[in-house]
């Protein structure tokens, strides 16, 4: 397969899914997106090498434990790519 292959939609529904993550980040400086026609998936890269998956995690967890978490949920609908996980914040309590 191929990163043409790849649902970015179904993905970010599917991160969205874990009980570790409140949310997908779509990037700072440099934006993390996805474009397909008339839309954009945030927080979900489709590379041609992998996909890149970027949360926002709940408080009080092991990051280590939510990054397995969100891959062994999107792996399925990687295509066969890699899929890397990447916290980029932690919600507050407050």
């Amino acid at each position: 397969m191929t990163d043409q292959d790849v649902d970015a939609e179904a993905v970010a529904e599917r991160a969205l899914q874990s009980g570790s993550v409140s949310g997908l980040y779509p990037g700072g400086a440099v934006e993390v997106a996805t474009y397909l026609p008339g839309k954009k998936i945030s927080g979900v890269r489709v590379r041609e090498d992998e996909v890149e998956v970027h949360v926002v995690a709940r408080w009080s967890l092991r990051l280590p434990e939510v990054a397995d978490e969100v891959r062994a949920l999107v792996t399925p609908l990687a295509g066969g790519l890699p899929v890397s996980v990447y916290i980029d914040d932690v919600d507050s309590p407050l």
